[in-house]
């Protein structure tokens, strides 16, 4: 059997992807050119994967020449799953338009980053900490903001990391080991 559908798409969204999945019984052999023909993301292909050792599948990847079946060591196909991570990077970041963000430069204020970061502490302003500091008040007040310092400060760069993780978590889809032997 052959089986055409697109593997852009998440695994969850693959119906009939799973519905081939399924019909697969212990003893049973897939052929795949690659390993993103089973998933785009680390997860996905550790899923399927795994749903396949469990159920008695034996995999052939054609490139790297490789056989997967249950006594393929984690050390063979542990590079391939985090292969699928690497291009799916490589993937984004050739998607993205505009200027690459770049690095965060040094400043001249680095050196001053305790006191600055005392002074904020016991709720100095700005203005003071720039007098104390005998520096710029304006360029002061920009490199707190570009370096996010009172947040670093107050914890709402934690909070909105939690969130974040929360929000990214829920969106994970629920990728069990659905085969079942028909």
């Amino acid at each position: 059997m052959i089986e055409f559908e697109r593997a852009e798409r998440p695994l969850k969204e693959r119906k009939a992807f799973q519905d081939f999945l399924h019909s697969l019984q212990e003893g049973d052999q897939l052929v795949v050119a690659e390993l993103e023909v089973l998933g785009q993301t680390m997860e996905e292909g550790i899923v399927v994967i795994n749903c396949m050792l469990t159920h008695g599948i034996t995999l052939h990847i054609v490139q790297p020449k490789l056989v997967v079946d249950r006594e393929t060591g984690l050390a063979q196909i542990l590079p391939l799953i985090m292969r699928l991570d690497e291009r799916r990077q490589v993937r984004e970041r050739d998607s993205r338009v505009g200027r690459p963000k770049g690095r965060r430069s040094a400043s001249k204020f680095d050196v001053y980053l305790p006191q600055i970061m005392a002074g904020l502490k016991a709720d100095k302003s700005v203005s003071a900490l720039a007098r104390e500091l005998g520096v710029s008040r304006s360029s002061l007040k920009d490199y707190i903001e570009s370096r996010r310092l009172k947040e670093i400060l107050d914890d709402s760069w934690l909070e909105r990391a939690k969130k974040n993780h929360r929000i990214a978590v829920a969106e994970k889809p629920e990728l069990a080991c659905t085969l079942e032997s028909k």
